[in-house]
């Protein structure tokens, strides 16, 4: 086989192959990390859940995917702008709920509710209401603030990000822990649903398709220049010249 590359085709063409390749190894790399959030959340959602206390003040205190079990209460509750485990958007709820071990200096965020987007209204503060507990919560990580958050409204009640010291001055419930929250555990949440493994496959061929229609164009193109050639081609030719 000959092959005489154009350099600069090639300069190219080899960032852009690798890219292609390195994002179709990334998209399995995600199905993978994917499968692995789904068998410990569905872990998770069979354990026998613990008491409040025995989750936080326990030995080792809490842990990321412990399922902990709550009794109602009232108090002032947070509207952070977020999705249901159904995908659609909204304001879910959080309430201060108290360990006996920080209680009554601070509290842990737990979610009461879901309020739906409602065009045009805008609620200025929060009921002191009964929250409806769910039967589970399971402990997640304190969320990052998002880069392209908007910023939040206290007056509003109205919250983009979790804002340890000013979600406290408005809950007037000492200063919240900010480790973990508590989310209702009442279905697969919509970061895990909205795309499953089976969607990051289907990306990773995507990619990797690409890649090979990539290396077929290159290839075939230094074929018609005559730069790309096999051995059994230009000797049929050279059989047929005088």
């Amino acid at each position: 086989m000959t092959f005489r590359p154009f350099p600069i085709l090639t300069l190219i063409a080899i960032p852009v192959l690798a890219a292609l390749v390195w994002l179709g190894v990334w998209q399995v790399q995600r199905a993978q990390w994917k499968t692995d959030l789904i068998r410990s959340f569905e872990t998770a959602a069979a354990a026998e859940p613990a008491t409040l206390d025995g989750a936080f003040c326990g030995q080792g205190g809490p842990r990321p995917d412990g399922v902990v079990k709550l009794s109602d209460t009232r108090g002032l509750q947070l509207r952070v702008f977020g999705h249901n485990t159904r995908g659609d958007a909204g304001y879910r709820l959080f309430q201060a709920v108290h360990p006996a071990c920080i209680a009554p200096t601070g509290g842990v965020l737990a979610e009461t509710g879901f309020e739906p987007i409602q065009l045009g209204e805008i609620q200025a503060t929060a009921p002191a209401t009964p929250a409806e507990f769910a039967d589970k919560y399971i402990i997640e990580a304190w969320p990052d603030k998002p880069m392209m958050a908007a910023e939040n409204a206290p007056d509003r009640n109205e919250w983009h990000w979790f804002d340890g010291p000013s979600m406290s001055a408005f809950l007037g419930a000492g200063a919240l822990a900010e480790h973990y929250i508590l989310a209702k555990l009442d279905g697969m949440p919509d970061h895990l649903t909205r795309t499953p493994p089976s969607g990051h496959i289907g990306y990773a061929v995507t990619w990797f398709g690409m890649a090979i229609a990539f290396l077929v164009i290159y290839a075939l193109f230094h074929a018609q220049a005559g730069r790309l050639r096999f051995r059994k081609q230009a000797a049929s030719e050279d059989q047929k010249k005088p």
